[in-house]
């Protein structure tokens, strides 16, 4: 099945506007890491898997955003236990401290949903240095799927979820000038370019796991209504307006998540693209062996990353 353009990245503008509901499981003791659960489809897809009994690790950088999601679950009346964590993404040493509180507050992590991102309209530099759209929708993720990942493979039938975008099918891989300093930057190029490391990322992980119960998973949720554009400004805010009319309804993003994370039918696969509902082949770098060998060398030397790191932490 292909959408009306095949696997183009403007197939995303023709959204189907609803999703089947997942159905309610039982998933007490269950324990969700979730990044990006403060806004938007993020926080409606963590308040469907409070109601079917989880724990939840909300990462959040704004404390007050963040309290006010753990309150409400709590006032909800759901029975799981509910934690926010400190973590802004584009900070490694906050990933890092973040993902120690959780190794030493948790004997097994169910499942990881990476669902943070933003874009920003020009080009910033992290606290670390790095280009803010790289850091905060690829290297973060990155990270914490790397220090989180020894404690989720020794969880029986584990799950990871990157949520990405269809902006990945245009996407250009600059693998010495990922930070887009000797390249031409744009909001879209470095957003897209983020989106695509992460399913390098996926398959290169789905390829350590092999054999494993554990599964590892890229989504594309569709057009979604979302704050992740409420950095752009001038004719990308016009645009952004103008293409939000086509959006799909917040909760459709929610029951994608949560179906990528739940429904069988994806948890047979590890290092797949799913564009909205159905498993597409992403942009072909991601499919390049060489591209993920690269990426993933050029990963662990911009975090610091060692093959004994998980063990430490």
């Amino acid at each position: 099945m292909k959408r009306p353009f095949g696997n183009s990245w403007f197939d995303t503008f023709l959204a189907r506007k609803t999703a089947p509901k997942v159905p309610n499981r039982d998933l007490a003791g269950k324990m969700v890491v979730f990044t990006g659960g403060t806004d938007g489809m993020g926080r409606v897809a963590v308040k469907r898997f409070a109601e079917m009994g989880a724990d939840i690790y909300l990462f959040g950088r704004n404390n007050q955003k963040s309290e006010n999601v753990i309150n409400e679950l709590r006032r909800a009346g759901y029975p799981g236990k509910f934690t926010f964590v400190r973590c802004d993404l584009g900070d490694l040493g906050q990933v890092r401290n973040a993902a120690s509180e959780v190794l030493d507050r948790c004997e097994h992590i169910d499942y990881l949903i990476n669902c943070a991102g933003l874009n920003f309209s020009e080009r910033t530099l992290s606290s670390d240095g790095y280009e803010m759209n790289f850091a905060v929708n690829y290297l973060g993720p990155f990270l914490l799927t790397e220090l989180l990942l020894e404690q989720l493979t020794a969880t029986p039938n584990a799950c990871i979820v990157h949520v990405t975008s269809a902006t990945q099918a245009i996407a250009k891989l600059f693998l010495d000038d990922l930070q887009l300093e000797k390249h031409k930057w744009s909001m879209l190029q470095s957003y897209a370019q983020a989106k695509l490391c992460m399913i390098i990322h996926a398959r290169d992980v789905a390829a350590r796991l092999a054999g494993s119960n554990t599964t590892i998973n890229c989504l594309n949720p569709g057009y979604i209504r979302t704050n992740l554009v409420r950095h752009t400004k001038g004719v990308e805010r016009l645009f952004v307006v103008l293409f939000g009319k086509l959006a799909a309804p917040t909760w459709v993003g929610a029951e994608r998540i949560l179906a990528a994370a739940l429904d069988s039918r994806y948890l047979v696969e590890s290092g797949k693209f799913i564009y909205e509902d159905i498993f597409l082949e992403p942009n072909p770098l991601a499919l390049d062996a060489t591209n993920v060998t690269k990426l993933m060398k050029i990963s662990h030397e911009l975090t610091g990353l060692i093959e004994t790191d998980n063990k430490q932490q």
